[in-house]
């Protein structure tokens, strides 16, 4: 066997609705006072912490705080990721990329029960139980026989994934994987408690209350859509690296009030976009301002199965139409960059820059079809209709009810009359709601953005395989499907730089099953008096090493 050992202090990672980057280094004394605490928000609350079911990017915020898998993410000195261990104090890989083992550090969960292989294995095993109907359960696709498990084909017994012993996790493959280890940090990973899990049951993850964890911080309080209060984990394996005392998480959804509190001191950490903002913190002197890539998409994407939608080439023209740079700077004012490829910039293969490899597909296209209306009436009359795009009955489906929602679908309803001459017509709803009608495909155009979990391209590119169902677009095709289980299953990273490659080709150029519009940048304002967080691309922002200077 091949022995792979780290030794790193574990670090932070990035609030990923936030978008938050690196901030540290400070030389002051660090603050004496009778509790530390630290005031952060979600812009919206949370649907649950149950590890199995959580989807969205304010779950994993909190699972950051509260939860520890076998690895965590950290920055090296070049300020790129790095894997480093959690629960897990070493791990090795069979010379032949088939077998993984991890070895468990003495650790324990809130109530002071030691954590054990054997609550990784359930967590894994309940995750793919199909009566548990995870939406996260591709993910762990890699080990052997869990998507047989997962679809019913396949008994329990047969999953690779087994507690060798208390300390000991062994995985086993269906092939070699070139990117199992960063899959090891994220949540669908994290250990879970039978006990607990059943004793609660449909309640398991609804209330602080019906949580066990095993992270920095545990849960104290959580006034749904209002608040939750985290404070330090005493029984956490590394307690004495943990100096805050408490993390105030605030659910604020309106903008204005966000920014009030940044510049009042009732925050500590907040993006900003606007430049009336940007000004006014900069004045202050209180702030470090952090800018980079994220690792997030903005994109626009089709029903599939829709009447108009169903036909490549008005999917293409909707896309072209999309004009990107003015988007970037009308909208967000220079903080995001314009996107013709779907994978994000600074997103790794093999350490190496996925984006600086692959071109951008969408630039291709472009230059193919220097006018989208063009195009949208060939499409228009391949599908038997009229052929005058103004005779068009298309709506957007928004995610938010707010002003800014609003504001942002003004925007794009003028660029596609513009563009293509379409009256498109506006429908807005909260969060919950259009998750329940992109499931049930009751809709014909929406938007929103995708941040990826961990640092691989499989991240972005698995989501739209015919077999993952995240997000039910109406989206197959067999050679696409075909190229991602190709890259899933060899570690040779050449031959999986141009599985991925012809992937997004296919997915933006040839089908324009989606319609990627932004790459998402980070401009984060972060208080002077916070030190000690280190962030990586990938995560959530991660508080077990920061502490408070004066």
């Amino acid at each position: 066997m091949s022995k792979v050992r780290n030794a790193f202090l574990m670090a932070g990672m990035i609030i990923a609705l936030l978008l938050l980057s690196a901030c540290g280094g400070k030389d002051e004394k660090v603050a004496e006072s009778q509790e530390t605490v630290v005031n952060f928000f979600l812009n919206s609350g949370l649907k649950t912490l149950d590890i199995s079911k959580a989807t969205d990017v304010n779950a994993s915020t909190v699972f950051t705080q509260v939860m520890e898998g076998l690895t965590r993410v950290s920055v090296g000195e070049d300020g790129q990721d790095i894997v480093v261990p959690g629960i897990a104090e070493s791990w090795e890989v069979s010379e032949d990329g088939l077998v993984w083992t991890f070895h468990l550090r003495d650790a324990k969960w809130w109530d002071g029960q030691p954590v054990t292989a054997g609550d990784f294995e359930y967590s894994i095993k309940r995750t793919l139980d199909p009566s548990t109907a995870s939406q996260y359960a591709f993910i762990l696709a890699p080990i052997k026989n869990a998507t047989n498990y997962n679809s019913g084909s396949a008994d329990v017994s047969k999953v690779g994934v087994r507690a060798v012993d208390d300390r000991t996790l062994e995985f086993t493959l269906n092939s070699p994987c070139g990117y199992f280890l960063d899959l090891t940090y994220y949540k669908t990973l994290y250990p879970q408690r039978r006990d607990v899990v059943e004793k609660y049951g449909d309640r398991y993850g609804a209330a602080g209350e019906t949580l066990i964890a095993n992270g920095p911080f545990k849960v104290v309080e959580w006034v749904p859509n209002n608040k939750i209060t985290l404070a330090k984990n005493e029984n956490y394996w590394d307690a004495d690296s943990v100096k805050i005392d408490k993390l105030n998480v605030q659910i604020i959804q309106d903008t204005n009030a966000q920014m009030n509190m940044l510049l009042n001191g009732q925050l500590d950490i907040a993006g900003v976009s606007k430049e009336e903002w940007i000004e006014k913190f900069n004045k202050t002197g209180k702030f470090d301002v952090v800018k980079g890539f994220a690792a997030g998409t903005n994109y626009s994407f089709f029903n599939q199965k829709d009447d108009i939608f169903s036909n490549d080439k008005v999917r293409k023209a909707f896309s072209l139409a999309i004009t990107r740079e003015d988007m970037a700077d009308v909208i967000f004012k220079g903080t995001f960059d314009s996107a013709y490829g779907w994978v994000p910039p600074k997103l790794q293969i093999a350490g190496r820059e996925y984006r600086k490899l692959a071109g951008e597909p969408l630039q291709e296209l472009r230059q193919e079809n220097p006018d989208p209306r063009v195009l949208l009436i060939e499409g228009l009359r391949e599908l038997g209709i009229s052929d005058k795009p103004e005779d068009l009955e298309v709506t957007y489906l928004n995610t938010g009810t707010n002003d800014w929602s609003r504001n942002y679908f003004e925007y794009v309803q003028q660029m596609w009359k513009k563009s293509l001459g379409v009256e498109v017509k506006g429908e807005f709803v909260e969060w919950p709601v259009f998750q329940k009608r992109i499931d049930e495909q009751d809709f014909q155009l929406a938007g929103m953005a995708w941040t990826g979990d961990y640092n691989d391209p499989s991240t972005f590119l698995d989501i739209w395989s015919s077999e993952a169902g995240i997000y039910n677009i109406g989206y197959e095709n067999e050679r696409y499907d075909e190229l991602i289980k190709m890259a899933a299953n060899t570690i040779d990273q050449e031959k999986r730089l141009e599985y991925f490659k012809e992937a997004e080709h296919i997915l933006l150029y040839e089908d324009s099953a989606i319609a990627p519009t932004l790459y998402r940048k980070r401009n984060t304002f972060i208080s002077k008096r916070i030190d000690g967080l280190v962030i990586a691309l990938f995560g959530g922002i991660d508080f077990k090493n920061v502490h408070i200077v004066e």
